[in-house]
């Protein structure tokens, strides 16, 4: 399969419509058919704003969180679609895979 590795960069507090971004992610690539996706937690990141984020603060909710994908190109087109449509704004990397 050639297709990309996509990586979706979030906090464990934001969310998309009541939902968390993780999860909203997780959820829609599950119904389009992509056949796997991994939720990992980091330890502490910054963003573009230079914050710190990280789970050791007393409050865990700026978690850092990284949601990956492989997926094809018809797929990775289609999912991209879908976020666009969706309004979804979410900082990712997308690099080719085979």
């Amino acid at each position: 399969m050639n297709g990309y590795q996509v990586n979706f960069y979030t906090l464990q507090n934001r969310k998309h419509h009541h939902q968390p971004i993780s999860e909203w992610l997780v959820d829609k690539a599950q119904m389009m058919g992509i056949r796997g996706a991994t939720v990992l937690q980091g330890d502490e990141s910054f963003g573009s704003d230079g914050r710190i984020h990280a789970a050791r603060f007393f409050e865990q909710a700026e978690q850092p969180m990284i949601v990956v994908m492989v997926m094809t190109d018809e797929q990775c087109e289609r999912f991209f679609e879908l976020i666009r449509s969706s309004e979804l704004k979410v900082f990712y990397s997308k690099t080719p895979v085979e």
